[in-house]
């Protein structure tokens, strides 16, 4: 027994050694974004470990110059916030780009042009550009911390903060989030907030979902297979009248934001179906390897392995996060572009990992470890990149998807407690 609590001891100091370590390492690498985003400094130069795509600054044109934006960073929300400062121009711009600093049309529907129009806008770029990250970031934070109080699993709460700030600000591609200026952290909010939401039947979660969910479009598609697999696990009439209710909530939301600027909302719905049609696939994009017809009607094939999934466990919804996480880390590869940035998408996982891994046995921790392994080496396949090729990667996505699957069909699921 001593030796025992001997190595659980040391295990302990250990952890708390590398999350210090870790978490200094985060505040510097955060100050230092931070700082060259405001000002455009070149201050992030300094960072370590380098970002995923290394930086790429906003150039040197007349509307750059006229918002106080050369040089800085967060060069992807220049596609919301440069448009939004010409909003009555919204429509040719969703057609040819021309008020993007690098001319790419935006993919962001009006209402979050609108946003922006009337908040961020107000402010020079590059203060628009931080208070946007600080803003995304703060109400991740927040919400996360609310679903582990909802799941009572307040226990793991600092081993959970302490992985995502590491995931965020000690990764390539958790750097490269901050520094394109991403909107990553929203659709993680949106996956979160839907499956608690389901979860344990908070409709207020669904809704508030439904608002993130329409910030990134590119969230809908493992959105439909959640909410499809949800409305399968349904046991008698009288529950799947209720699943019903949640899934018009999320539809009522995205009609109303969509129909309040209906008409740019086609042009602007034009440009994402071009796109994931014609475009060519580039980064992680499964279209890569396979057919794109085939690639885009994976949320199906995701939904028949879902209700799979279901008739193991009983049809006890709570008991997926297995298969959740396999369908999330698939659809990682679901856009015709697709970069690693994207991968704190997977940081919504979390408390699920440890709400789920409370069960007993060898399963349970088994999926704890390969999460956080995966989404660390995920997040630096840079380093590897350009030996093993983009075709290795993806294929090592397909198979960390299947593992994670293939762990739901291995277990009988969550041991029934208290919850």
């Amino acid at each position: 027994m001593k030796s025992v609590g001997r190595s659980f001891s040391v295990r302990s100091i250990l952890l708390v050694i590398l999350s210090v370590a870790g978490g200094m390492i985060a505040v510097v690498n955060l100050f230092l974004l931070s700082k060259d985003m405001l000002f455009g400094d070149f201050s992030a130069e300094g960072i370590f470990p380098r970002p995923m795509y290394g930086f790429f600054r906003v150039p040197d044109r007349p509307n750059t110059i006229e918002q106080n934006a050369v040089n800085r960073l967060a060069a992807d929300y220049a596609q919301v916030y440069f448009p939004a400062l010409e909003f009555s121009s919204l429509t040719k711009n969703y057609e040819t780009g021309y008020l993007d600093p690098w001319g790419r049309p935006s993919r962001y529907a009006p209402f979050i042009h609108y946003v922006c129009a009337v908040s961020f806008c107000k402010l020079d770029y590059g203060q628009a550009s931080l208070l946007h990250m600080l803003v995304q970031t703060g109400l991740f934070f927040f919400f996360f911390v609310m679903t582990f109080k909802i799941l009572k699993i307040e226990s793991d709460l600092w081993m959970g903060l302490a992985a995502t700030m590491l995931f965020l600000f000690v990764t390539p591609a958790g750097l490269s989030w901050f520094e394109r200026g991403q909107f990553s952290l929203y659709v993680a909010l949106a996956y979160l907030l839907l499956m608690v939401g389901l979860m344990k039947d908070k409709p207020v979660l669904v809704f508030i979902s439904a608002l993130f969910a329409y910030v990134k479009w590119t969230s809908l598609p493992f959105l439909l297979v959640v909410m499809a697999v949800h409305w399968l696990s349904a046991k008698d009439a009288r529950e799947r009248l209720r699943f019903t209710r949640s899934a018009l909530i999320y539809l009522l939301v995205l009609l109303t934001l969509s129909l309040a600027f209906r008409s740019r909302f086609i042009h602007f719905f034009e440009g994402i179906y071009m796109q994931e049609a014609n475009v060519e696939a580039v980064g992680i994009a499964l279209a890569q390897l396979l057919p794109t017809a085939v690639v885009k009607g994976l949320p199906i094939l995701l939904v028949g392995v879902g209700y799979l999934s279901l008739r193991k466990c009983g049809r006890n919804f709570e008991q997926l996060p297995p298969f959740l996480i396999g369908s999330g880390i698939l659809m990682l590869t679901y856009p015709t572009v697709a970069f690693e940035y994207n991968i704190p998408n997977l940081l919504c996982f979390i408390p699920l990992v440890f709400y789920w891994a409370k069960g007993s046995g060898t399963l349970h921790a088994a999926v704890r470890i390969l999460f956080f392994g995966f989404v660390f080496l995920a997040s630096c396949t840079v380093y590897v990149g350009s030996a093993v090729g983009a075709s290795f990667i993806l294929l090592g996505y397909l198979a960390a998807a299947g593992v994670f699957m293939g762990m739901q069909f291995a277990g009988e699921g969550m041991v029934n407690r208290e919850l």
